[in-house]
Order: C-alpha cells, then structure tokens, then sequence
C-alpha cells in the first residue's frame, strides 16, 4: 500500500521534460484541442498516434523523441512531417503544463535532416548472416544479458519486428510448432491500424534461443524481453523501445557494424531476402510494407542487379 501511495504521489509531481511524462496519449488532444482548426487538428492527432506506439510505455523525452525523429529521417519522411510531430508534442507538453520535451537531442536532428539536400543517409544493415554473428557474439558473454540480447537480436532478424512491437511482446506470444519452429503473435503494430495482429515465423535456431533465455530468467508469462539488474537479476520490468534499439547498436558494433539503429535488422533482412531471390510482392508480405518505396530503398542495390540489364546484357559485346 505504502509503495502504491509512493508511485501515485511521483506521478502527480508532474515530471520534467527530461524525465519525461509517462500519460502522455493521443487521447489528451481531445481535451485540449478546442482552438486547433480542423486540419491542424487531424493532422497532429495523426502524429501522436504514431509517437504514442512508437513511445509504447517509454516516456517521452528529449532522448526518446529524437530517436523517433532520427527514425522518421532514416525512412525518408520529409522535414515538414518531422517538424508537424514536434509541433503536435509540444502542444500536448503545453496544455498538459509540462517542460517542453523538445531539447538539444531533437533539434540536432531537425537541423541535420533541413540542410540534407540529397537522399536520406540509410543507417548500417545488419543482414541474416550478420545477425546469427551478432546474436552468437551475445552468447559468448555466458550470462542473462548475453542470452537475452541473443534472442532479441534473432526474433526482430526472423520477424522483421519494429523496436516498439519487439518491446511490446509477451512469453504467451510466442508459439511453438512440431518441427522444432514457432511463431510470434505481434498483436499490434503501426501498419495493423484495425489491431487484427499476425503472425510472423520463427526458425528452430531463434526458439532455442528463445528457450535459452526463457530459462535462464526463469520467465513463464508476462513480458519476453526484461531488464536484468546488476548481479544478473531478472526483473519483471519489461525493455522499452529505447533498450532494444541499444541492443541491436551494441550487438552491431560487436560484431564490427558500426552506425546500426532500431532499423537495422530491418533493412539488412530486406536486402537478404532479394538477394535469395524473393520477389518485391514477397519480400513486402514479409516485412508488412504497405508500398515497395522504403523496401526498393533499403535493397536497392541488390535490386539493381536483378534487373533487366544485369539479366539480358552481356558482359562482352561480342556474346
């Protein structure tokens, strides 16, 4: 009871903007946007909606913020997209009378994205091959933090997983099959608007490693990926999108990979599935790409070899 009134009594002493707001919601704009004009109106709820998602119980700070930011730059979003969202949390920040959340970290990133005057700068590609070396590399530290970092890497590598739908997983969401494989239930992401959830397949090698972790922490329900407190405690505090993206840059960077973010699995595993010979229609089912624009990007260059030069022109003019 005491540490219930604890909590309460933290959350009313509303939080700075660096440590964030953790009520943050779309659902504020309803209460406060009486004086929005009705585009404006629509469109910042447009942008908190996705923020909220992206966000998945983090706070919203200057930290987390400018990593969605940087997101949005990496996936081609235009300046003026990533201005409306700073625009649309600082005037939830506003009305709910906390800090402005936008700091040093955020404006870095606008700044940078205005005065880009070429194509956005694609963060490092983590491929299949570069993500079994990652998660084994994570193996070899021999602890809870090796094997969980282990099976994080290789669910968002076969799943083409978001950060922010890796974070949101739970045990019971992961399923096994007869022959040693499973499934993982993302039961909401941001292309799934109507929350109907899918399925995404596992391989036998990401369910042992699943096993590994699932036994190391002693986890039988609630949240898959957690923190691990010093001394390897496993506490039942799930890992925020936050984490997971320091997983994947660390996991990376081990291996050799350095400039990897939360898109990294995402863009390597697009360019390793052209490369094995998917088709665009394909590949975009695997990853739940609405439209080939991002995919034809992140494999472009793999793309360009299969094309119809690289198939019917010969190398020496004379065949």
């Amino acid at each position: 009871m005491k540490s219930d009134v604890v909590e309460r009594r933290r959350q009313e002493e509303a939080p700075t903007g660096t440590e964030g707001f953790r009520w943050f919601s779309a659902d504020t704009l309803d209460a406060t946007s009486g004086d929005l004009a009705a585009e404006t109106r629509r469109a910042y709820l447009g942008r908190l909606r996705w923020v909220e998602a992206e966000l998945n119980g983090e706070p919203l700070t200057d930290m987390s913020l400018s990593e969605l930011l940087a997101d949005m730059a990496h996936d081609g979003k235009s300046s003026s997209m990533l201005a409306q969202t700073v625009a649309a949390v600082r005037f939830v920040a506003r009305r709910l009378g906390q800090s402005d959340p936008v700091g040093p970290r955020c404006e870095i990133v606008l700044r940078t994205n205005r005065r880009s005057t070429g194509p956005p700068r694609q963060v490092a590609a983590v491929d299949w091959a570069d993500a079994d070396a990652a998660a084994d590399a994570a193996c070899e530290r021999g602890d809870a933090i090796g094997l969980r970092n282990a099976a994080v890497i290789a669910v968002m590598s076969d799943a083409l997983l978001r950060v922010s739908e890796a974070a949101a997983l739970d045990a019971a969401d992961i399923h096994r099959g007869g022959d040693g494989s499973g499934h993982a239930d993302v039961r909401r992401s941001k292309t799934d608007q109507e929350n109907n959830g899918v399925s995404l397949y596992l391989r036998r090698m990401t369910m042992t490693r699943i096993d590994a972790w699932l036994d190391a922490a002693a986890i039988d329900g609630g949240a898959l990926f957690r923190r691990i407190r010093r001394g390897g405690h496993v506490t039942a505090v799930r890992l925020t999108p936050r984490s997971i993206r320091s997983i994947i840059t660390e996991s990376a960077a081990a291996i050799g990979i350095e400039g990897a973010s939360g898109h990294s699995l995402r863009i390597g595993v697009a360019q390793s599935l052209i490369r094995s010979g998917a088709q665009l229609p394909e590949a975009m089912l695997a990853g739940r790409w609405q439209s080939p624009a991002m995919l034809t990007r992140y494999a472009r260059a793999d793309l360009a070899g299969r094309g119809a030069v690289a198939r019917m022109r010969p190398d020496c003019p004379n065949q």
